[in-house]
């Protein structure tokens, strides 16, 4: 392979469609992709009205947060598959979003989600052949951490 998966721009411009617009509750979110490194990949969500817990106080729902968490944590191991075995073309490398799922994921909310926009990180901190591990974290725009996270997918058909 001649050059790097992760920094093709087709690599980077179809995992973009797919998160931000193809999958409908992503979009719904308003979820945006905002750094493909494998070691810091990162996507973020503006506050909007649609995804206000409590109102009155203007917080950002759970249950949002806990969507967003577990996105990253997705993003973050598609991204490390693509890096430590990449395959032949783009669709093959993004058709491996489709083979794994959440099995475990344990959320602590850390503050109330105040804020205009919100930032998740993640970290894989394991990625075996049937099971990977995640570490993830979700800040505000003034970098105070809302909620931290741990997930482990199922990675279906990995050989």
């Amino acid at each position: 392979m001649t050059q790097n998966i992760l920094a093709k721009p087709e690599f980077q411009d179809m995992l973009k469609i797919v998160i931000e617009e193809k999958i409908p509750f992503c979009h719904l979110l308003g979820m945006k992709l905002d750094s493909f490194d494998p070691d810091a990949p990162q996507l973020g969500i503006d506050m909007r009205e649609q995804l206000l817990g409590n109102f009155a106080q203007g917080m950002l729902h759970g249950g949002v947060i806990a969507s967003v968490l577990d996105s990253v944590a997705g993003f973050a191991i598609l991204l490390k598959m693509a890096q430590l075995s990449p395959q032949d073309d783009v669709p093959a490398q993004i058709r491996e979003f489709g083979k794994m799922s959440t099995i475990d994921l344990r959320i602590d909310y850390l503050q109330p989600g105040r804020g205009k926009r919100f930032v998740a990180t993640a970290e894989v901190t394991r990625l075996g052949k049937r099971v990977a591990n995640v570490l993830m974290d979700l800040r505000n725009e003034k970098g105070e951490r809302i909620a931290t996270g741990a997930a482990a997918f199922m990675l279906h058909g990995r050989a």
